[in-house]
Order: structure tokens, then C-alpha cells, then sequence
């Protein structure tokens, strides 16, 4: 494995190499990285693939973009980096923000995705509130009652700590604000509408317990995306990749290998 870097649009962009071969171009989560995707890659590159896994920007090694950016940013970014990489044609993996991009770059890229995986991508956006989010809404709403009170300024901070920890989502409570205010951006755009643009073979592997992006959102893309094939990885959750490498590696070439 090597660790390269370039500048993308004034960014400087980490990522991954592993082996060569045909090219697998590997995007990662919100709040993940090329680190989260290593025992895939490898797996994948010991079958004779050139993996190629970056740190989007605002994630990883990679630097953050200047301002907030919105899903139409970070595809024109995907389209400048496979331009400097030079990937003329190319297997797409993506899971969550990764494999709601990947679906959208899948649609407009259809000469140079030869195939595309969606692992528990993020496409289908609803408001889903469990009983931790809910909790956690009201509990914000709640600090509207607080913010006048003496010695508001040092409780404040603390109770939201405690709340995106009980909301599942302290990835965001740690973001800066240029990334908070991205991750607000990319959560008003719903992507259902590139599924039925999509005209190469599509691989959707998803966790059975996955709490973020439900299973169910599995099912809704396979109706979507015509001629798709679906794989639910058993006992685990959102991040399938790390909760079960081995069985994902093999997933993915199974369907490289059959198509």
C-alpha cells in the first residue's frame, strides 16, 4: 500500500494505492476515511485490482474545502479526480456519503463506471428520528429554555456534547463549522433520483442492522435501479465494511467476477 497525495482545486487530496490491476476506485463514509477501508482494499488488490481509495475532502489526511459544499461540489471534485488519476474505466465502490456520490457520478459517468457497489449508501433522505434522536431533539429544543440562565454559557456546550452523543451523530459535534454546515447541505438532497438513470450492473450490500441508512432503503434502491443485485450481510450494522471485511471483500468479487 502506498499513501500518495495531489492538489484538487487549490485542496490537498490524500488517498490510498493498493496493487494493480483494473482499477477500484473506493469512496468512503461521513466521518470515515481511506483508513476505515483498508483490510477491503487489501483484500480486493490480493485478487490482482489496483485499488484506489481517497480521503474525500474535509475527511482523512485530505484538507477541507474552503467553504461549505453541497452534493454538486463534491461530484464536480469526484470528476476532477479521476481526471488527474487517469481512470479511463473503473469499478465504484461508495458507502454512505460515498455511495450516495457514487450513484450520482455513476449516472452522469456511465463510460467509465464499468460497475458500481452501494454499501449501505446514503440516498434516500427522510427524517428517521429512533428514540435516541428523538430524545435528543427535544433536548435541543429544550436548551431555548436554558440559554438565559446564570452560568448558561458553561452548561450549554456540555449538554450538546451529550446530545449528538445520545443522537448517534458526534461525528457531527466534532466537525468544524465549514463541515457542519456542509453536512447540513448534503442532507436536503435526496438521490433517489439518479437510480433510474443507472445502466450498468449494480451491486447494493447492506447491513442487517444497519440503524442509519435502514435496510429497507436497500430494497427501494434494488426496485429503482433495474437489473440490480442486492446482498444483506447478517449481525451487522451501518459500517459492514469494518464489521465484516472478509465477507464484503469477497461480496464485491464475487460480482466483479460475475459480471
Amino acid at each position: 500500500m502506498e499513501e500518495k497525495q495531489i492538489e484538487i482545486g487549490g485542496i490537498p487530496v490524500a488517498y490510498k494505492i493498493y496493487g494493480a490491476g483494473a482499477p477500484v476506485l473506493i469512496l468512503h463514509g461521513w466521518g470515515g476515511g481511506s483508513a476505515s477501508w483498508v483490510k477491503v482494499s487489501s483484500l480486493i488488490a490480493e485478487k490482482g485490482f489496483q485499488v484506489i481509495c481517497p480521503d474525500l475532502p474535509g475527511f482523512g489526511k485530505s484538507g477541507e474545502p474552503k467553504e461549505p459544499w453541497n452534493i454538486e461540489q463534491y461530484l464536480k471534485f469526484l470528476g476532477r479526480l479521476v481526471e488527474e488519476l487517469n481512470l479511463k474505466s473503473f469499478f465504484l465502490v461508495g458507502h454512505s456519503l460515498g455511495g450516495g456520490l457514487a450513484l450520482a457520478f455513476s449516472a452522469r459517468n456511465s463510460r467509465s463506471v464499468r460497475m458500481l457497489v452501494l454499501c449501505d449508501a446514503a440516498v434516500i433522505r427522510k427524517e428517521r428520528l429512533d428514540w435516541r434522536q428523538s430524545c435528543a431533539k427535544k433536548m435541543a429544543l429544550a436548551k431555548k429554555l436554558f440559554i438565559k440562565l446564570p452560568l448558561a454559557g458553561g452548561i450549554i456546550p456540555l449538554a450538546q456534547k451529550i446530545i449528538y452523543k445520545i443522537a448517534g451523530v458526534q461525528d457531527y459535534h466534532k466537525a468544524s463549522p465549514i463541515m457542519k454546515k456542509t453536512f447540513d447541505n448534503i442532507i436536503k438532497e435526496d438521490l433517489q433520483k439518479y437510480a433510474g438513470l443507472i445502466k450498468i450492473p449494480v451491486l447494493i450490500v447492506w447491513g442487517e442492522r444497519d440503524k442509519s441508512t435502514p435496510v429497507e432503503d436497500a430494497y427501494v434502491l434494488q426496485h429503482l435501479i433495474n437489473g440490480s443485485r442486492i446482498e444483506i450481510i447478517e449481525n451487522v450494522g451501518h459500517n459492514s465494511h469494518r464489521q465484516a471485511p472478509v465477507k464484503i471483500a469477497e461480496t464485491i468479487m464475487d460480482f466483479i467476477k460475475t459480471k
